[in-house]
């Protein structure tokens, strides 16, 4: 059945009848016609395959990696508290590892994790990287990508909208029955909207099944997170908004190109350019172009720097002038003239000190890169407005707690337990070693009192924070394609 006929049995030209709502008879027509099609129905089946073989994937990784992780703190909590008597300055040396736990939404969004490491070793006067990046224990296969639900929602559901609105006008145009309905009374703009209602329909559909799908990975890997202060579960709607920004506006496009193109074939290979520039090329340029435009440090240079600023320091040197200087200071503010004379461990004293003069400098460097990778970040999504995966990619990742951002206060968090750690085993030799005793040692019960790392995830207000303009990117590219479309619809190509 046409849409001509549609119209003249809804009683849209007919004047004995009541006036059904014409946008809500081309819907139903529409997904009439979806369903019918056994195209379409192909197509749908094979994208909830992918999906729900994503879903599956991601939640087998994330179960062991998660396995993996509660094996490793266990393992390196026994070998903490297993040292025995020891000086508390050698026990700090030999340090703790702080581990990142994995967010549940990770399987949805792996984001960067595999490339930036998951455990940093806390030991002192250092600030170590974090290590273990799964990246390079991977095959060449699993580094030339990952099946992920991202991947699928980014890529092939995308590609469906185009499917669904390529042909909406261009279709009609060709059967001849735009002009016909157009005759009938039909305006284009309700024309517009029935089938972009219907094709919405789907599209969302399938958004909703994914969703489904990831509200019952939560569930099961661990339900108290859809309450607890990470607020997985208004993660999980963050993501979603972000994805029906996305979608949508693929849609809206598809119907505006549709509408002004001379054929479906033509809407089509314009539509699929446009996705695979969209999708493949646009991202691996951006990067390549805010790479070379805001060059980060190596790190061999990042290193040699921090270095460079640490010499500022006495450290252990007896001899360097801020050793001395620190040393008359000590001896002046408690009226000795030896340092056998003070009432505290000068060696405890000097140890902190020391400690936290380097604060200041890993504070200043680390805080430097950080906020030259955001940039990088920034420049790299400010294209979104016309290519909408560079802003929906930072989205995902945020809401998914797997970007740059949500690593960086891991390593923060990280680093103040080192400082925990670094301040316990100095305090214990200001309160209780001797001077000129080179040979005190903590008992093995101070090690149970000093805990391990126990990292809790920023919230949702937090990850939102960082990614309004992205989220303002989507709208405003949704915003216009859907003008665009309006736009199209108004005068749309008759023939």
């Amino acid at each position: 059945m046409t849409h001509a006929e549609t119209a003249m049995e809804g009683g849209i030209a007919s004047p004995n009848r009541p006036r059904a709502n014409p946008v809500l008879l081309i819907a139903t027509k529409e997904l009439l016609d979806i369903r019918r099609d056994s195209r379409w129905r192909a197509l749908a089946i094979v994208t909830t395959l992918l999906m729900l073989a994503s879903l599956a994937l991601g939640l087998l990784q994330m179960d062991r990696m998660e396995k993996e992780h509660h094996s490793a703190e266990t393992g390196d909590r026994r070998v903490w508290t297993a040292q025995g008597a020891k000086n508390p300055h050698s026990a700090a040396h030999f340090g703790q590892y702080a581990f990142k736990p994995i967010g549940p939404l990770a399987f949805a969004d792996p984001g960067i994790d595999a490339y930036v490491g998951g455990a940093v070793h806390l030991e002192a006067h250092k600030r170590n990287e974090a290590r273990f990046r799964m990246a390079r224990d991977s095959t060449l296969a699993a580094r030339m990508g990952r099946l992920t639900p991202a991947f699928v929602f980014q890529t092939v559901l995308p590609l469906m909208a185009i499917l669904l609105g390529f042909a909406a006008f261009s279709t009609e145009r060709e059967q001849g029955t735009l002009r016909q309905l157009v005759s009938l009374g039909v305006r284009p703009v309700d024309l517009l909207l029935g089938k972009a209602l219907a094709s919405a329909s789907v599209l969302m559909c399938l958004l909703l099944f994914a969703g489904v799908g990831l509200i019952g990975g939560l569930a099961l890997f661990d339900f108290r997170n859809l309450v607890e202060a990470g607020g997985d579960g208004l993660r999980l709607i963050g993501m979603i908004v972000g994805y029906s920004l996305y979608l949508l506006g693929f849609l809206a496009l598809a119907l505006a190109v549709s509408a002004r193109a001379s054929s479906s074939r033509a809407a089509l290979v314009g539509l699929l350019v446009f996705w695979l520039f969209n999708s493949f090329l646009a991202p691996r340029l951006a990067t390549d172009v805010v790479r070379r435009a805001r060059p980060l440090p190596s790190a061999l240079a990042f290193r040699d720097a921090i270095a460079d600023d640490k010499k500022q320091q006495f450290g252990h040197d007896e001899k360097h002038p801020g050793f001395i200087a620190f040393r008359n200071r000590i001896l002046k503010r408690y009226n000795v003239d030896r340092i056998e004379d003070l009432p505290l461990s000068f060696r405890g004293l000097s140890l902190r000190e020391d400690d936290e003069a380097g604060y200041l400098v890993f504070d200043r460097h680390f805080g430097k890169l950080q906020a030259e990778i955001e940039r990088q970040d920034s420049w790299r999504a400010a294209p979104g407005m016309l290519f909408p995966m560079l802003a929906l990619q930072p989205v995902s990742m945020a809401m998914a707690g797997t970007d740059n951002r949500h690593q960086h206060h891991f390593l923060t968090a990280a680093e103040r337990h080192r400082r925990l750690i670094q301040t316990a085993a100095s305090q214990d030799l200001i309160d209780n070693a001797r001077n000129g005793d080179t040979a005190y040692v903590s008992p093995e019960k101070t090690w149970y009192q000093i805990p391990s790392s126990a990292y809790q995830r920023p919230g949702v207000g937090w990850a939102l924070q960082g990614r309004w303009a992205e989220f303002g990117s989507l709208a405003v590219w949704c915003g216009v394609c859907c003008v665009a479309a309006w736009i199209s619809a108004l005068r749309p190509c008759l023939s």
